[in-house]
């Protein structure tokens, strides 16, 4: 199964969630970027404003295209209970392409349901997995148990797909 692992991440914390989760599936990776980058205070509280009143930003064209895989995770930043604009805009552009699907997060302290609530109805159907992950939780040990569980949901859905 081909499975490409897409996320926005602006200070890091959902990039390194994205990359061990493709090292371990040994997945393609792919950076969803916006072409004007959030700075400062200003950038930040109007993305936080974007993404509490659900809207998309601009986004630049991603790498790979979401239709050539098996399987999409797609993982954002949570901000004030949403996901991120640019994962919005991610959504809106492949929804199509986006039929097997599993989400995961980072978030400071809480807010991840909400967020995947968001998606979810976005996207229109509900993901195969979530995987919700606190700052605090990025060390190596809490991060190898929630990822532990995720994947084998994962594993589990690919099992019911087997004939």
């Amino acid at each position: 199964m081909s499975t490409l692992v897409v996320y926005y991440s602006l200070n890091h914390h959902t990039a390194t969630v994205g990359d061990a989760i493709a090292e371990r599936l040994g997945a393609t990776t792919s950076v969803i970027e916006e072409p004007r980058a959030r700075k400062g205070a200003l950038g930040l509280a109007a993305g936080a404003a974007g993404a509490l009143l659900g809207r998309s930003s601009a986004i630049t064209a991603t790498k790979c295209d979401p239709a050539d895989f098996d399987l999409v995770i797609l993982g954002t930043p949570v901000w004030v209970g949403a996901p991120a604009p640019a994962v919005n805009a991610y959504i809106d552009t492949h929804r199509d392409a986006l039929g097997r699907v599993a989400f995961f997060c980072t978030q400071a302290k809480s807010g991840g349901a909400q967020a995947f609530a968001r998606m979810e109805r976005r996207l229109g159907h509900p993901p195969l997995a979530t995987l919700e992950l606190a700052e605090d939780e990025l060390g190596q040990h809490a991060l190898d148990e929630k990822m532990a569980r995720f994947l084998s949901d994962l594993d589990g859905d690919r099992d019911r797909d087997r004939p």
